[in-house]
């Protein structure tokens, strides 16, 4: 059962390889083919100069740069698909030469990046297609810069990693770095079998594993036996780690990858106060067990009760970047607008990067946040033409265009009300008249059409999703229906029509959002037709009115969410507050008509 499961993982792998290479490339041929980036298993994101680098599964190491960690650019590779060390053919092999001989086939897969003692190192993963044969290795250089005389990778040989060592059931791949609170640096790999994810200390000099018993192969600090199989094999690959405040985070996934929109890819964590555990999750259940299912507390699944509307389908391989106070996550997913080769997922789902922020609640524990923007009311000016979005002449009517008008801070109609739904996505209205919402035209995947209606229903061309780069401030706003952005077309600096269209990274495509403050009191009176009852509460607590329900928020007394529902825009609604123990609670209402708040005693 374990041979026949792994052979169809690895073959998967393979179809990634060619996916990435050969299939994505001519679906993003009529969107940017750098935004959203097409890739697979990326790695931690580190800084060099003015540029971002991120790493991932292709033929070769795949490399990519960014300026703004919004738009990437392919980038060199340290190996080619054919020029690599040639130690790794003592371990892995899979493919033949000219002349026959079995060699390595030269597709890496999940590397990771971390920068010490100077030096940036590169560590890769090598496996054999159909077989657990894996090694992982490790590249170094002093610059990324491929202009810079100090650009220059240098293999650091067999690190004394690999699989399909007698006795050993341990997969040698997926490494991640991390630094530790007292400088020292550990990798976890590891992928299914019995002994999971490992981590080992690296030496931060040499860049090799550390030469001390028990080091190497490395101690398990996660297993499962979750899977389809349960007791027969043990899922879980593709971990991170990250240390915050007396605490080491790990990060990794369960199901199953690479298979488009059907992929069962989900991200679990746990924490443990040493790098070598024992890691348990929020119940206080370890990660690792032997016979029962394992812990691990759900940090990112794709929401299965959206179906498409939620293009985050198998989520993975969480990658780590903390800059200025704050710590993103890079992450793959499979975006069901791109292609992949299965039937099963109705040739859906090309592997994308996926970018988003951690919060770190009041118990010490992170959540994913997929939000770039604050609730509120903002202006947003065009960084190309200096002029603000707007509606056409300022008249804010069923079916009036969006517009680029010069400022003018009497007119209303130039700001705009974000309201986050939990998801990365927003509903947007305008200031002006709140019965009014910001729709891309008829829903049309092709669109460029952007309008006001108001008549919303929650239909995924009324919802909308931002990205903010960390570096320059700079917006990028797009339906969640399609991928293609606001923008002046062709960069006119006068008063003009904002229409959707593919990236180009032009500033004509940026917006910097201003917080205005805006008495939102009009929104919120809508919200009074809800009525929540009983008051206090002991089993069901129910909502009734006539305003649909984008979102219901628990909280408790301290003001930690402790629940969040998606009504599906619900006039009326039931919650079984029987779970939630004595006490008081803030209930968070969010509707097209605005938000409002409810104290609760249970």
């Amino acid at each position: 059962m374990i041979k026949k499961y792994v052979l169809n993982y690895l073959n998967f792998k393979l179809k990634i390889i060619f996916l990435i290479f050969f299939c994505f490339p001519l679906f993003y041929s009529a969107f940017a083919q750098d935004w959203p980036e097409g890739l697979h298993d990326p790695s931690n994101i580190v800084k060099d100069g003015d540029r971002y680098w991120i790493f991932a599964t292709g033929d070769g190491i795949h490399a990519m740069y960014s300026y703004d960690l919004i738009t990437w650019q392919n980038g060199p590779s340290p190996f080619t698909k054919t020029e690599f060390p040639e130690w790794i053919n003592s371990y892995v092999k899979g493919g033949t030469n000219n002349d026959g001989d079995a060699v390595f086939h030269g597709a890496f897969w999940a590397p990771d990046i971390i920068k010490m003692n100077g030096r940036y190192y590169l560590y890769y993963s090598c496996s054999e297609w159909g077989t657990m044969t894996s090694t992982i290795g490790c590249v170094s250089t002093k610059s990324l810069n491929p202009d810079s005389p100090d650009y220059n990778w240098v293999d650091a040989g067999f690190l004394g990693i690999w699989s399909y060592q007698p006795g050993l059931a341990l997969n040698a791949i997926d490494p991640a770095l991390t630094r530790g609170h007292d400088n020292k640096i550990w990798m976890t790999y590891g992928s299914f079998n019995e002994r999971g994810m490992v981590v080992t200390e690296i030496d931060s000099i040499s860049g090799i594993p550390k030469n001390y018993s028990g080091n190497l192969p490395g101690k398990t600090i996660a297993n499962s036996f979750t899977g389809p199989n349960t007791g027969v094999y043990f899922e879980g690959e593709g971990a991170t780690m990250i240390y915050r405040d007396g605490y080491y985070y790990i990060f990794y996934n369960k199901g199953g990858c690479c298979n488009g929109i059907a992929s069962s890819y989900y991200v679990i964590m746990g924490r443990s106060e040493s790098a070598k555990g024992p890691f348990v999750d929020k119940e206080g259940k370890p990660l690792v067990t032997y016979g029962t299912p394992s812990g691990g507390t759900l940090f990112f699944k794709h929401d299965d009760a959206r179906g498409l509307e939620d293009r985050y389908y198998g989520p993975g391989h969480i990658g780590i970047y903390s800059e200025g106070g704050v710590d993103y996550v890079s992450f793959h997913y499979y975006d069901p607008k791109g292609y992949y080769p299965s039937e099963e997922a109705n040739n859906m789902g090309g592997p994308t990067l996926g970018f988003g922020k951690l919060d770190w609640g009041s118990d010490g524990w992170p959540s994913l946040s997929l939000d770039f923007l604050s609730e509120g009311t903002y202006t947003l000016e065009n960084v190309n033409s200096n002029k603000f979005l707007d509606v056409e002449n300022h008249i804010v009517d069923e079916g009036a265009l969006l517009w680029q008008h010069n400022k003018d801070e009497n007119q209303a109609s130039q700001k705009w009300i974000f309201t986050p739904l939990g998801t990365g996505e927003y509903v947007i209205q305008n200031s002006k008249n709140k019965d009014f919402y910001l729709e891309a035209v008829d829903g049309s995947e092709n669109g460029d059409v952007l309008q006001l209606t108001n008549n919303y229903t929650g239909a995924i061309n009324q919802k909308f999703r931002v990205q903010k780069s960390p570096v320059n401030n700079k917006l990028v706003i797009y339906p969640s229906i399609q991928n293609t952005i606001l923008e002046i077309p062709f960069a006119y600096t006068y008063e003009t029509q904002v229409k959707l269209y593919q990236n180009t990274n032009c500033d004509c495509q940026r917006w910097y959002a201003t917080a205005v403050d805006e008495d939102l009191s009009a929104a919120i009176s809508k919200v009074k037709t809800i009525d929540i009852f009983p008051n206090p509460v002991k089993t069901d607590l129910n909502i009734a009115g006539t305003t649909p329900l984008i979102r219901v928020e628990i909280y408790d007394n301290i003001g930690k969410i402790v629940e969040t529902y998606n009504p599906k825009n619900a006039t009326n609604y039931t919650i079984d507050f029987s779970k939630f123990h004595s006490g008081i609670y803030h209930v968070k209402l969010i509707s097209p008509r605005g938000i409002t708040y409810k104290k609760i005693l249970k």
